[in-house]
């Protein structure tokens, strides 16, 4: 891994069924105060971490879909069909008001290939990375920013699937910001 670059992964920590979108840059990582990585985290023996084949991935992890799609053991049995997986031993390196900061030990690559980067993959995770922010509360003033995103995406596939999903994650951010959530902290 580059230190100074975030690599986007969906987590899966062994011992809950869960899945979640997990940006870690320098192997450190942020989990965020009230989202379900956050109360599951402490529990888990390790994490598996995901880059997936299909950008759609992080769309149906962070509807709790995608770990009902894998086979599961103590850890989800990875599947190169879905990309490349890691294996990461999470270490709690600090506590925070809105985040605990995590670093991951004994990284390792553990199986698949990892996909080529696509400009829809880059477009829908920084939109899902608003999503889940907005969700908890810990951005705010990030409309312009996620109708910029979602024209990304719109562009990048030439419309079909992947734009669809991007509306429909831009009308739950519209639905969050017009509900005056109350937020903290930049929007990246």
């Amino acid at each position: 891994m580059l230190e100074d670059v975030y690599y986007e992964f969906i987590a899966f920590p062994c011992g809950v069924r869960l899945s979640s979108p997990l940006g870690i840059f320098g192997r450190s990582f942020k989990v965020y105060k009230g989202t379900s990585l956050w109360r599951a985290l402490p529990r888990a023996s390790r994490l598996l971490l995901l880059s997936p084949l299909d950008p759609l991935a992080f769309y149906d992890s962070v509807r709790h879909e995608l770990e009902l799609r894998v086979e599961w053991e103590e850890c989800p049995r990875p599947h190169e069909r879905l990309g490349a997986w890691y294996s990461c031993m999470p270490r709690l390196l600090e506590r925070g008001e809105l985040y605990d900061v995590y670093r991951c030990e004994e990284f390792a690559h553990i199986g698949g290939t990892p996909p080529p980067y696509s400009r829809v993959m880059g477009c829908l995770v920084e939109l899902l990375v608003l999503l889940t922010k907005a969700r908890v509360g810990a951005v705010k003033g990030y409309l312009e920013y996620a109708r910029w995103l979602t024209w990304c995406v719109e562009r990048a596939s030439r419309g079909g699937r992947y734009a669809e999903v991007a509306r429909l994650v831009l009308q739950e951010l519209e639905a969050l910001e017009g509900e005056g959530k109350e937020a903290g902290g930049p929007v990246l």
